[in-house]
């Protein structure tokens, strides 16, 4: 499963990073970015060491900004280290900067073909999601048979649907909250110097750990699955709420966009959870399919 690691420049943000980061979500690609995936009382440094150890590729924002700054050319440097050892590979934006600027810092860059963000935010995340196509697990037909699935339920069909509904929920905010232990317990005796070169024999033991709580959580591989902090026990309650009034029919528009965008700023696989149809199983060509009849609709 790709997973994208945006290495960018803080001054970068508003103009352009914030933008293209939800267009590469909306691609429905799994993305590494600060702000969907740093939570408070995150450790800036853990978290930007778990995000380059696990990403597939860098897609890495340059500009004059990003030359400025020691730290996203240190991100620079991880990535390149992981795309020799075959574990990724970079992907470069230019971003208000032009050929000879990034070739007097660095010839390697520039040598690399690039895409320009004068495309316009759109049309530069569809060429990344290009490169990194999710094939569809279901055919268009299955997808609409499943999401239909869920429409106009009678009463006890409705409570399984909603039972069903909770229940991913709830195993995903499990494994969260399972994985989050486990890593904090692991890097607990760590210096900062360590963190920052994190040790692989302890990256290739939380990899065998992740993919052992998947397992007992029974948690598919096409699910969109990060390891960030869960939903926390005081919030518990408006999710059920939210979703047990989505389940039955009983949200409106605006509020179902609002479950929608809420468990995704969670991290969570929105569709896996509400129509049961994981993230990953679908190709781009399948979306608009799934949002016609999706939790929005």
């Amino acid at each position: 499963m790709p997973q994208l690691f945006v290495c960018h420049a803080s001054e970068d943000k508003a103009a352009f990073v914030r933008p293209l980061a939800h267009a590469l979500k909306a691609h429905g690609l799994q993305v590494w970015y600060d702000e969907f995936s740093l939570k408070p009382g995150d450790s800036l440094r853990r978290s930007i060491d778990r995000g380059l150890a696990q990403c597939t590729a860098g897609i890495v924002i340059l500009s004059p900004s990003f030359f400025a700054k020691e730290w996203p050319q240190r991100e620079l440097d991880a990535l390149f280290a992981a795309e020799v050892a075959g574990r990724s590979q970079i992907v470069p934006v230019w971003f208000q900067i032009d050929f000879a600027a990034v070739a007097s810092v660095s010839p390697l860059l520039a040598d690399r073909l690039a895409i320009r963000s004068e495309l316009g935010i759109n049309s530069v995340a569809s060429k990344i999601a290009e490169q990194f196509a999710i094939p569809a697990k279901y055919s268009s037909s299955q997808l609409a048979e499943m999401v239909d699935s869920g429409q106009h339920l009678d009463l006890y069909a409705g409570e399984a649907f909603y039972a069903g509904c909770q229940y991913r929920f709830l195993k995903l905010n499990a494994f969260k909250e399972a994985y989050c232990a486990l890593l904090d317990e692991a890097t607990s005796g760590l210096t900062e110097e360590q963190l920052e070169d994190f040790p692989s024999e302890l990256d290739r033991r939380l990899d065998e750990e992740r993919e052992r709580l998947r397992q007992r959580y029974d948690i598919p591989r096409e699910v969109y699955l990060t390891m960030d902090e869960p939903v926390r026990e005081h919030h518990l309650g408006s999710y059920r709420d939210a979703i047990g009034e989505w389940s039955s029919g009983t949200l409106s528009r605006e509020e179902s966009l609002r479950l929608v965008r809420d468990l995704d700023l969670e991290e969570l696989d929105e569709y896996y959870i509400l129509l049961d149809v994981p993230n990953f199983a679908i190709s781009r060509e399948q979306w608009p399919l799934l949002e016609r009849y999706g939790p929005d609709t």
